[in-house]
């Protein structure tokens, strides 16, 4: 790095103490990850903003532990201190003002047993996180502000109703075989990630018969509900970033999951590409920079029995481009987008699928 911006990086950035962290222990901040030495204290020069912190304990045979983490959003020159808790083998925020001051005091002595912010990395993190607030990590993290790889699953028996509900949830009913050997489960109350849920309806109350299939094919009413849960409806697009970044970096599972339902509920909504066609470029937008950062063999590795981007992606495509009313910067952006992961995923978005291609009935000429 060059010395000039190594000078600024460390008079503005912000810095992380993360004080008794066993040596070995898996630390990262955003794309980087290191396993900490003897000298290792935690981590200076963080350029101002939302960051994501992990961690995973090691023990001596080389298992690591699922990976832990959590959003902060760090100002100019802040000093953050988190302490190791070996009982339960996570850092916990119980640092004094009186140590916070001293080590912001001490900050040049205590430089070498701090690692430099990967600067290098920080532009990628920028162009995946851009849309993060503090008000939307806020809604959507753990109300334990953990994010955690592995579900903490317990009986739904052990959880307590609703104050406000009377009565139990509904529950599929099961053979009592089953509700002898399985559970209901569900996580654990303040460890879930709270993400925009899915309306269960996704057409109006009192719709036609031919309403219903409409919406059951354009997802517009379906996403204008998710959006109105939100003051400004980016912010459903950096919900959408948070999931991305919990499964790509947190290592959650079902951030991914809702990742996908999202990004099928958007490529989908038709009626909403005139109606807000500025929010679509965003996420057009989004969805090129997150492309950038997943191997080409990714999506053969998880999804590819289902084809379910190519397949969602062929809609969007569609009815943008196949849209003569639809605004002609989204048109571009459509085409900037299918001619990236055409490249990148050797996809071919104009090949007709199997399952929509017309059946060919060949006919007995003797009858």
């Amino acid at each position: 790095m060059d010395q000039k911006l190594a000078n600024k990086l460390f008079e503005e950035g912000a810095f992380l103490f993360l004080l008794g962290v066993p040596i070995g222990t898996e630390v990262g901040i955003d794309f980087n990850s290191w396993r900490t030495g003897e000298k290792f204290k935690g981590i200076k020069m963080i350029p101002p903003g939302i960051h994501y912190i992990y961690y995973s304990s090691v023990s001596k045979e080389g298992s690591v532990a699922p990976r832990t983490g959590f959003f902060y959003n760090f100002n100019k020159k802040e000093v953050v201190v988190r302490k190791w808790n070996p009982e339960i083998e996570d850092v916990i925020n119980n640092c004094t003002d009186e140590e916070r001051e001293s080590l912001k005091a001490n900050l040049k002595n205590l430089d070498q047993h701090l690692g430099p912010y990967p600067f290098d990395t920080w532009k990628k993190w920028m162009s995946l996180s851009s849309k993060l607030t503090t008000d939307v990590v806020g809604k959507v993290e753990p109300l334990q502000q953990k994010i955690s790889s592995v579900t903490e699953l317990i009986s739904s028996e052990d959880v307590p109703a609703p104050a406000e509900s009377p009565v139990k949830e509904k529950r599929i009913k099961r053979s009592n075989y089953e509700d002898e050997l399985l559970p209901h489960m569900q996580p654990k109350p303040g460890t879930a990630l709270n993400f925009t849920k899915v309306p269960v309806d996704f057409y109006p109350v009192g719709s036609s018969a031919m309403e219903i299939t409409k919406h059951s094919i354009d997802t517009s009413y379906l996403l204008e509900q998710m959006l109105s849960t939100w003051e400004r409806p980016n912010q459903m697009l950096a919900e959408l970033q948070m999931a991305f970044l919990c499964f790509l970096i947190g290592q959650v599972y079902s951030a991914f999951e809702h990742w996908k339902n999202v990004i099928r509920i958007f490529c989908f909504a038709d009626e909403i590409l005139l109606k807000n066609p500025s929010l679509i470029v965003e996420f057009i937008g989004d969805i090129y920079f997150q492309m950038q950062e997943v191997s080409p063999d990714f999506f053969v590795d998880i999804i590819s029995s289902e084809n379910f981007l190519i397949q969602t992606l062929r809609v969007l495509f569609g009815n943008i481009l196949e849209n003569d009313a639809v605004d002609s910067q989204l048109k571009r952006r459509a085409s900037q987008l299918k001619q990236f992961v055409t490249q990148r995923f050797q996809w071919d978005f104009d090949v007709e699928p199997n399952d929509e291609a017309p059946v060919l009935v060949e006919l007995d000429e003797s009858m």
